[in-house]
Parts: C-alpha cells; sequence; structure tokens
C-alpha cells in the first residue's frame, strides 16, 4: 500500500471508528514503530490513561485492533469491559467484533496487549499478532487480518470526549487600533533572505476546508470592499482544480503585498481524486514560470 492510499485509508478508518464511539478526540500515545514493540514500551506509556483504541497494520493492507474502556494498570485482574469490541477494515470493507455477553474483555497484566486472552499484539515483544482460541470475541482470523500475523506498525490512541460546545481556540481584544497594527505588519514584512522577494504560502486541506475562502477574506481586507477572485463554495470535490497562485495588492496604494497566497485542489479520501499528498513534495519544484501563467 502506497503512503498517500495508507494515509487515505487511515483517514477514512479513524473517522469511522471517532462516529462508532461517538463524539471522541484521539491522541497518540504509543507507536510501536518509535517506541519499541516491547511491553514495557506500551505500558510506560498507555497505563492509566482512560479508554484506548489499539490500530495495527499488517502487509496484506489489513487495518485491525480493538478498544477498551478501561485503564491498562498491570493490575493482574481479569477485565470486565461491556463496552470492549475489535475491529478490521480491508479495502473498503469493514467489520466490528463486539464482546460476548459473560465473557471478560482481557487480562490486565504486565505483558503485551490482548483481547478477551485471544488475540495478542506485539506478542513476545515482536512485531506479530497472536490468536490462541477462545469465546470473549468471534473471531476469524482470516478475515480479520488475512492470516498474516505480521505487523507493520502498532499504535495505541487515547480516547476523551469531545468539547460539545465551540469556544474560541484564542482570546483576542479587536480594536481598530490592532487592526491597524496588525495590517501594518504584514505590510511591510520582509523576507529573511533578500533574494525572496514575497513570501509564499500553500494552503493545504480537505475539500471544503476553506482555503479558496480564505483567500478570498485576505484579499477583501487588503482591498477594501469584498471580492471573489478565487472560486470558492460547497461541493462533494474539489472546486479548484489546479495549483494557482494569487498575489494580493494593498487596495489604497495597488502596491504588491510581500506574500503571495497558494492555492490547490483539496485533499480527498478516494484514489485518484483531489491532491496527492505524494505530490506535495513537488510543490517546492514549481517555477516562477509556472506560478506566472497560473494567476
Amino acid at each position: 500500500m502506497s503512503f498517500s492510499v495508507l494515509i487515505r485509508c487511515s483517514l477514512f478508518i479513524f473517522k469511522q471508528l471517532c462516529a462508532s464511539l461517538g463524539n471522541v478526540e484521539l491522541s497518540l500515545l504509543y507507536k510501536a514503530s518509535v517506541h519499541g514493540y516491547k511491553a514495557s514500551a506500551f505500558h510506560q506509556r498507555c497505563d492509566r490513561q482512560g479508554p484506548t483504541l489499539l490500530v495495527a497494520y499488517n502487509n496484506s493492507d489489513y487495518i485491525f485492533g480493538g478498544y477498551t474502556s478501561v485503564d491498562y494498570a498491570q493490575s493482574g485482574r481479569e477485565i470486565s469491559d461491556e463496552e470492549a469490541f475489535l475491529f478490521s477494515f480491508k479495502s473498503g470493507t469493514s467489520s466490528y467484533i463486539k464482546i460476548n455477553s459473560g465473557y471478560n474483555a482481557r487480562y490486565d497484566d504486565a505483558k503485551w496487549p490482548n483481547f478477551g486472552q485471544q488475540l495478542y499484539f506485539c506478542h513476545n515483544n515482536q512485531p506479530v499478532v497472536y490468536h490462541q482460541g477462545g469465546n470473549a470475541f468471534n473471531i476469524n482470523t482470516s478475515s480479520m487480518y488475512g492470516n498474516d500475523t505480521q505487523l507493520t506498525e502498532c499504535e495505541v490512541y487515547k480516547v476523551e470526549q469531545g468539547n460539545t460546545e465551540e469556544k474560541p481556540w484564542r482570546n483576542v481584544l479587536w480594536t481598530p487600533e490592532r487592526r491597524a497594527e496588525l495590517m501594518g505588519l504584514i505590510k511591510n514584512h520582509k523576507p529573511l533572505m533578500t533574494s525572496v522577494s514575497r513570501v509564499r504560502i500553500l494552503m493545504i486541506g480537505p475539500v471544503g476546508a476553506g482555503k479558496s475562502s480564505f483567500f478570498n477574506s485576505i484579499n477583501s481586507i487588503f482591498t477594501g470592499h469584498v471580492t471573489n477572485k478565487a472560486m470558492s463554495g460547497s461541493a462533494g470535490t474539489s472546486l479548484t482544480v489546479q495549483f494557482r497562485t494569487y498575489p494580493v495588492n494593498d487596495g489604497r496604494e495597488e502596491k504588491p503585498l510581500p506574500f503571495v497566497l497558494c492555492d490547490t485542489m483539496g485533499l480527498e479520501e478516494q484514489s485518484g481524486a483531489g491532491l496527492d499528498i505524494e505530490d506535495l513534495n513537488n510543490f517546492r519544484h514549481l517555477s516562477d514560470r509556472l506560478d506566472d501563467k497560473s494567476r
């Protein structure tokens, strides 16, 4: 699986998992390729973190794992958790396996993470998933991970309830004086490198994030009236269909400002649609000639 396809799949899968868990936020606690596959590394970062989501990957393009709502604590006890479940994604199909009634969800010891004492991840401190049978979960190893036991990655995320109330991300006292000060700083900005006449700001984001609308807002502020130079709106696919550069001028003096906003197609989950993540590295090779043509 290519890097760009993996990113698209992961975004889609995490969106589905978050939807199944409700209004939650995920934060990465443990990444085996970085922290190591040893049980001690897992527990050092994941113990007493509340509900967690384990996500594993293999070379057969399966993304699978499990959720538990009870802390890891190396307590040496059987853990009852009616909210626990396993999941698997492959080629756009998904499956969820709930804990069977009357069974424990896992054994909480100092070893590698397990579900139902059936499915062990990072088994024997190796990049391996191991299934030893049992009745807590109705597991079919062929459909869950294609019987490919070698892991390419194993991650654990802390699961927290998301904020239901929208709050400003920062508190700013907006006054005419503050507005004039900020606009002055932008107008008079000089790049650190004298060979660079204007800073190029690359705008990247998913479809509908508001990249083109952001440029229109900035352009309207400095021209002194509402503008709609960049095509914007709501659609299922990207309205921006090619890389474009948008210089901004000071409306009163018609003086070019020291930055150029560069608009791109939106990132999309489907392969072959929108901007490809692997193309991002190519933007730094775009020439001034290409920029001039795209204005």
